[in-house]
């Protein structure tokens, strides 16, 4: 019983962890100064319709390097 328990959680836990999504946030027009900084700081990002769109958890960086 305790097996078929832990390893339920265990299953759960792992599907949990694969699930999970990065969403972005539109940050300026495209112009390649800001893709150079971006690619410079290591910054994910996506092109987007001719805007630049960053993920939420590296805002932070963003602000800092590319303000």
């Amino acid at each position: 019983m305790m097996k078929k328990l832990t390893l339920s959680l265990c299953l759960l836990v792992v599907l949990a962890a694969c699930n999970t999504e990065e969403s972005y946030t539109h940050w300026t027009d495209r112009t390649d100064n800001q893709i150079q900084r971006l690619d410079e700081a290591g910054i994910k990002y996506e092109i987007r319709e001719g805007e630049i769109w960053v993920s939420e958890k590296d805002m932070k960086k963003v602000v800092a390097c590319c303000s």
